[in-house]
């Protein structure tokens, strides 16, 4: 038997000049929404602070890091932190690279990281498009184009990608770097393997993507060859940068891979709250997130990576512990993932009900609510975050200003937060406490049992850095020991008998730094018990929130149960009874404190103060010649 003719008319290709106008329109279309979306991103990044001058834009302290590598090199020293020491105590070499190139045309480091971060996230804007109306349009929905202007305004509107596009760090161009590979992996382009191994030198996690399209090439693109082409090709662009790490600095490894990584229920439980609280400011507490997993399904071939890499990536971010830089850094660079995903998850499910037809006006409200929920749920943190870094900025800026006027030598100097003070003290030596730039800190820990706090950096080596003999020691947040490494340090006799605070007044507070008195031959044991630093912590806890009652009591404590040798008790004793108006006790317990410490400035300035309030001239005078031979700029 014949077979019937299927009298159903073949489909016709529509005209050449049709197919010109509809590509002239979606161009035209996603361009607008490009435009809009640079406007929206702008006016993100005013609210949360920044302005229209260069000068005036937040800096992440960890930038200056990268800042210091960059002059180093110029200046003839090598890509080092420290002159002679040939540590890779930075993560993002590509971008070092950059900020190189820009200093040898004699741009600013900042001006150049900055400008490159904004291109960054433009770039993000406009692949967000492609990619949503790409997906939107392998669905077989309608309307692609709007689809494509919706993905790039909600990543617009995404206020950590505006945070830390001008933030001077690197993650808004690792973010490029690994959507583009994203991009051209799904449109079986060959640029991926550049893109790949350009991200694998920005950041560690380039690796973990590249791994991921490998596996990705194997399973849902053209077979294990293909993959082993991806694999071996990437390889040998890396491989000159593998010999260079080896030959330069001795490892493959970073050194912050040693410093930072742990394996920890702490690293655990922390990454979870990481992302959770990502999920509730840009996922609408769980609700895009299952969107994406919903976009699995649909999405066939090289797209269906589209929400597999959020997912796995996602997983690594909770298995590391998340970022201790916030707001949500880590994510940034797999924002558009989630955002194209979610519309073509929303879509999909549009498309199985009676609401095909008006998909795209859903998928516009949907994207309005998460545009305007995303946009006020992270503002209060990104708004305190900034702010607590422009004044950890300032104040570090002051303290090398002021270091620098007092003591012109090159000395040495201990601290837990190394970018700002350490690009402003160039020449001198710094010891980063948590081991970030220092192989024995990161390599070598110590471990105290109990010794925990919220710092995700939680190496230390104390006795490694007391043998420095460095010249100061600089908590980062002033008398009070937050890092693990600084509360190790009230543990130590050497500590305690060998450095003595200076004062620095500002307008707004002293700022304080441990001073070293000079060579110590005695000897340094190590008190018993991490809970002398812990209540150390919670009396200065209890002053900043003026329960002066409550930090008398843990002060008293730690007087009676603390080693003798410890005259901040008697201090800050003294400085709660001067605040409480009771100048008797605390001209007695100063004294106390003068005893055990004739260097202690804290007690001699608790004693100035009651006397000006008692109007007493001849104490004022001779508190003043005490305090003029530690703090003499004091006087000043």
């Amino acid at each position: 038997m014949t077979p019937r003719k299927s009298r159903k008319k073949p489909h016709k290709a529509p005209p050449p000049r049709r197919q010109r106008s509809r590509l002239s329109r979606s161009l035209l279309i996603l361009i607008a929404g490009i435009i809009v979306a640079l406007a929206v991103h702008a006016g993100v990044a005013r609210e949360i602070g920044y302005d229209a001058g260069w000068g005036s834009w937040f800096t992440q302290d960890d930038a200056f890091i990268s800042y210091r590598y960059a002059r180093n090199a110029l200046d003839g020293h090598g890509l080092v932190f420290n002159a002679g020491e040939r540590v890779e105590g930075y993560t993002n070499v590509l971008w070092v690279i950059w900020l190189v190139l820009a200093g040898v045309l004699g741009n600013d480091f900042d001006a150049a990281a900055k400008f490159l971060g904004l291109l960054s996230a433009g770039g993000l804007i406009v692949l967000a498009g492609l990619l949503a109306r790409g997906v939107w349009a392998r669905l077989g929905l309608k309307h692609a184009e709007i689809a494509g202007v919706l993905g790039a305004l909600l990543v617009a509107v995404n206020g950590s990608v505006a945070y830390w596009a001008l933030s001077g760090l690197e993650t808004a161009w690792f973010g490029l770097l690994v959507t583009a590979s994203v991009w051209w992996w799904v449109r079986g382009s060959r640029m991926v393997i550049a893109g790949l191994a350009l991200a694998a030198m920005t950041r560690p996690e380039g690796g973990l993507v590249w791994l991921i399209l490998v596996v990705a090439e194997w399973l849902i693109g053209d077979g294990w060859k293909r993959a082993l082409v991806v694999l071996a090709s990437v390889g040998v662009l890396l491989v000159p940068y593998a010999i260079f790490k080896l030959v330069y600095y001795g490892s493959l490894f970073p050194n912050p891979f040693y410093a930072k990584t742990g394996f920890a229920w702490e690293y655990f439980a922390s990454g979870f709250e990481y992302v959770w609280l990502y999920f509730q400011h840009y996922g609408l507490w769980g609700i895009v997130p299952l969107l994406v997993l919903i976009a699995v399904r649909p999405l066939t071939g090289r797209w269906r990576i589209l929400p597999l890499i959020w997912l796995v990536y996602t997983v690594y971010i909770m298995a590391v512990g998340g970022d201790v830089l916030r707001p949500h850094r880590f994510f940034v660079p797999i924002t558009v993932f989630m955002v194209v995903s979610a519309i073509g998850g929303l879509g999909w499910l549009c498309a199985r009900t009676q609401w095909k037809q008006f998909s795209i006006w859903v998928a516009a409200a949907a994207a309005a609510i998460l545009g305007v929920w995303g946009y006020i749920a992270p503002r209060e943190i990104i708004t305190s975050t900034r702010a607590l870094e422009i004044g950890l900025l300032n104040k570090m800026a002051t303290l090398a200003d002021r270091l620098s006027a007092v003591d012109p030598t090159p000395f040495t100097i201990a601290v837990s937060t190394i970018g700002k003070i350490s690009y402003d003290l160039p020449g001198r030596r710094v010891i980063d406490m948590l081991g970030l730039t220092d192989t024995t800190i990161a390599r070598h820990p110590e471990a105290i049992p109990g010794n925990v706090s919220t710092w995700k950096e939680r190496n230390f080596n104390v006795t490694y850095v007391l043998s420095q003999d460095p010249d100061y020691i600089l908590f980062s947040t002033g008398h009070k020991p937050s890092a693990p490494a600084e509360r190790a340090l009230i543990l130590h006799q050497k500590y305690r008998r060998n450095y003595y605070t200076i004062l620095f007044p500002t307008p707004r507070r002293n700022l304080a730094v441990h001073k070293r008195r000079g060579d110590y031959a005695g000897p340094d044991s190590v008190w018993p018990s991490i809970e002398l630093a812990h209540e150390v912590n919670r009396a200065f806890n209890f002053q900043i929130s003026d329960q002066l009652d409550s930090s008398l009591a843990v002060l008293y404590r730690l007087k009676r149960e603390g080693p003798g040798d410890f005259s901040l008790p008697d201090e800050f004793i003294s400085n709660v009874y001067m605040q409480q108006g009771k100048y008797d006790q605390a001209l007695a317990s100063a004294d106390t404190a003068l005893a055990i410490d004739s260097f202690s400035v804290t007690a001699l300035q608790t004693k100035l103060a009651v006397a000006q309030r008692l109007s007493d001239t001849a104490g004022v005078m001779e508190v003043g010649t005490l305090i003029g031979r530690v703090c003499p700029w004091m006087l000043r």
